[in-house]
């Protein structure tokens, strides 16, 4: 297998031409590159399941976590002893737009490509039609298939393929993003809970202090509201106290008769 080069692009005949309309100035050292075509589909939580045409030059955007179909410009016409390789520029997909539909196209294949993307990236991305964004290796068999008949492909989008994206997705952002802010919730609380126990500290030394300053005032003043009491007064009166000798007789003396 060998890939072609520019050379060999340019070296064959008008009428075998593999990307139709063709022009030598869309290659580069060993690919073709595509553009963006005449309709696209994007996908939408708000049921707007249509396919949008577009007119020459028109933008649209891929937000983050949304899936589109978007049909090239070209035609292509895989020569049975070749196979074709598909990708995206560099540089849109620095931006987070994620080939989805494959990377290859079958031998024999004759027709439009679309391009199932997904934009994983944390921007809204934007394109226009006629924008060469799509690059095309071919590469040549060791010899060519069996099959003698060409695999017709599109020349739209096909409705069938609409159901399939339907809705909002959530990318990989999106997760880290709500991360981020369940991170930024506890680290809150944590503050929180570390400033609750530095006042509670704070308190306790304040207290402590008014303590040691207004402690014997305290004492003082309450002592002073108390009746004067001797200590001996304070355990004579815990004691049991005794009947008078003088109020009970004692039966073992003789009492005087006047």
């Amino acid at each position: 297998m060998a890939f072609w080069t520019a050379e060999k692009w340019r070296e064959l005949p008008q009428t075998n031409e593999p990307v139709r309309p063709f022009d030598q100035n869309r290659l580069e050292d060993a690919n073709y590159l595509l553009s963006v075509g005449k309709e696209i589909y994007l996908s939408s939580s708000e049921k707007k399941n249509t396919i949008r045409r577009l007119v020459d030059g028109e933008s649209f955007s891929i937000d983050p976590g949304q899936f589109a179909y978007i049909l090239t410009e070209e035609a292509v016409s895989i020569p049975f002893n070749a196979i074709g390789f598909i990708s995206i520029r560099a540089s849109v997909k620095f931006s987070g737009l994620v080939n989805i539909s494959g990377f290859h196209v079958d031998p024999g294949y004759q027709g439009n490509l679309i391009f199932s993307v997904f934009n994983a990236g944390p921007t809204t991305i934007h394109l226009k039609r006629g924008e060469q964004v799509f690059p095309l290796w071919l590469a040549d068999l060791d010899q060519r298939i069996k099959r003698a008949t060409p695999k017709i492909g599109y020349d739209s989008i096909p409705a069938k393929l609409i159901s399939a994206i339907s809705g909002n997705y959530t990318t990989a952002f999106e997760v880290n993003e709500s991360l981020r802010k369940a991170k930024d919730e506890i680290d809150k609380l944590r503050n929180d809970i570390i400033d609750l126990k530095s006042f509670k500290t704070q308190m306790y030394v304040v207290f402590g202090i008014l303590v040691l300053i207004f402690g014997p005032t305290i004492k003082d003043r309450v002592v002073g509201l108390l009746p004067p009491t001797s200590p001996s007064e304070v355990y004579n009166s815990a004691l049991p106290q005794r009947p008078s000798q003088s109020a009970v007789p004692d039966p073992q003396t003789p009492q005087l008769s006047k």
